[in-house]
C-alpha cells in the first residue's frame, strides 16, 4: 500500500530539529526525520509527528556524539611502526 507522508507535518518536525542541530546541514536532518518516518512506519508504529520528532532527535544526537573534536584528531603516521604489520 501507498503511503503518502504529511508533507507539512515532516516540514515542520524538521525545522524545528534544524534549529536544534544547526551544526548539521538542513538536508541531513530533512533525510533522517523522513527515514525515522519510515522506519517507525516499517516496525509497524502509529506514526506521529511526536514519535517521528523523538526518533529523529535521538539519531541527531547520535550523529553530533560520534564526530570527533577536530582538535583532538590525531594524524596516523605513515609508515607503520615495527611489529604493528
Amino acid at each position: 500500500m501507498l503511503q503518502t507522508y504529511p508533507v507539512r507535518d515532516l516540514q515542520q518536525v524538521a525545522a524545528r530539529l534544524h534549529d536544534e542541530f544547526s551544526a548539521l546541514s538542513h538536508r541531513c536532518v530533512e533525510r533522517c526525520v523522513s527515514d525515522s518516518w519510515k522506519c517507525a512506519e516499517h516496525l509497524g508504529y502509529q506514526v506521529t509527528p511526536s514519535l517521528v520528532e523523538g526518533l529523529a532527535r535521538e539519531h541527531l544526537q547520535a550523529v553530533i556524539n560520534s564526530e570527533p573534536p577536530s582538535r583532538l584528531a590525531v594524524a596516523l603516521p605513515a609508515q607503520p611502526h615495527e611489529g604493528l604489520v
